[in-house]
């Protein structure tokens, strides 16, 4: 074809003239309506015998049946039931599955079940707490405590069990009488563990007293959620051929050093409570008696200074004592010649000297 403007030959299909770059009008001859026409029906016609193919081999699969022999029809349902069968299989062995059931045998106290399903729990998941604590507590219920401490251990020296572990574990110890041992775990173990197995820590007894060094005679109390404390006084270590504490201590004059421990009810033994006293009683001086010794003509009043915290004690021309009679009021000079004597003891119970006074009283 030429170009229009320029009228050099242009190779076919070009869309613009390389010589003078003018748009190049190309007409195909199958965009005519003409032609368009005549491809819409051959395209009509083609489909329609397309469709036409495919109803017919449709149809022809409709009208044919599917035939099965007895044998493929039993081979089909066995191999349905195997699948069925090893799902199922597989569900009910799944470590859930198992450790459901080993709990459902415990509870209704098929203890030696309950340990085989456990058992067979942990081969899929060994090292699962739950499944363990449950095969320990399956065992110690079948009386076979040895192998139940065997399964716990590892989770306790590794400090990784939780509370429920740990409970249990301290009473296999406490059953087994290994008291010491419980002692020891738990103090090793961490403020949430303690709490949980509060049952099994016997707390240290306080005292009412702090070591020290008093004037007075004291009372020294021992106190503690226990239900035995044992105690001495002579700073030896107590143990359980020690004295019992019933009741208030007196200390007295001197140096006394308690030492003391609990017991709870399961038998758990508490920390030693260590506390030394010394005691200095102080001795009242000797009382004063006024009026002094002489002679009298007149009747004359004796009067007897008590300093707080004592009590004066006298008699006439002997050595009084506790038994004496106890100065309250002033006293009447007997007549004649007496001597009168009288102390004073104090609430520590130290006895001051006594003081003499002579008397002769005459009408």
């Amino acid at each position: 074809m030429k170009c229009p403007k320029c009228h050099k030959e242009v190779e076919k299909g070009s869309l613009y003239c390389p010589y003078c770059l003018s748009e190049i009008p190309w007409v195909r001859e199958f965009d005519t309506v003409e032609t368009l026409m005549k491809k819409k029906q051959q395209n009509r016609s083609s489909e329609k015998k397309h469709k036409s193919k495919i109803i017919k081999y449709f149809g022809r699969r409709k009208r044919k049946k599917l035939k099965f022999s007895k044998k493929q029809l039993l081979c089909l349902l066995l191999c349905a039931l195997m699948l069925t069968g090893c799902f199922c299989y597989l569900q009910l062995n799944t470590f859930s599955a198992l450790y459901s059931r080993a709990k459902k045998q415990y509870k209704q106290q098929n203890y030696e079940e309950a340990q085989r399903i456990a058992e067979d729990a942990l081969d899929k998941s060994p090292k699962n707490e739950a499944a363990n604590l449950l095969l320990a507590k399956s065992m110690e219920k079948s009386g076979d405590i040895r192998s139940a401490f065997l399964i716990l251990r590892p989770f306790v020296q590794n400090k990784t069990a939780g509370a429920e572990i740990y409970r249990e574990y301290v009473k296999l110890l406490t059953q087994a009488g290994k008291t010491e041992e419980v002692r020891s775990v738990l103090k090793s173990a961490d403020i949430e563990i303690q709490n949980a197995c509060a049952e099994y820590i016997c707390e240290t007894p306080v005292s009412n007293l702090e070591s020290g060094t008093y004037t007075v005679a004291q009372t020294l109390e021992l106190k503690g959620n226990c239900s035995k404390i044992y105690y001495t006084v002579d700073g030896t270590t107590p143990d359980r051929d020690s004295m019992v504490y019933t009741g208030p201590v007196i200390l007295g004059e001197g140096t006394t050093e308690i030492k003391a421990f609990g017991v709870n009810d399961k038998g758990i033994e508490s920390d030693i409570i260590s506390r030394k006293y010394v005691i200095v009683l102080s001795t009242p001086k000797a009382p004063r008696v006024i009026p002094k010794s002489g002679d009298y003509n007149k009747q004359t009043e004796i009067k007897i200074t008590v300093p707080d915290g004592c009590k004066a004690y006298y008699a006439f021309d002997s050595e009084p004592d506790l038994n004496s009679t106890v100065y309250e009021q002033p006293i009447s000079m007997p007549a004649g010649y007496h001597k009168l004597n009288v102390i004073l003891v104090a609430a520590n119970g130290k006895t001051s000297k006594m003081t003499t006074m002579e008397y002769y009283l005459q009408y």
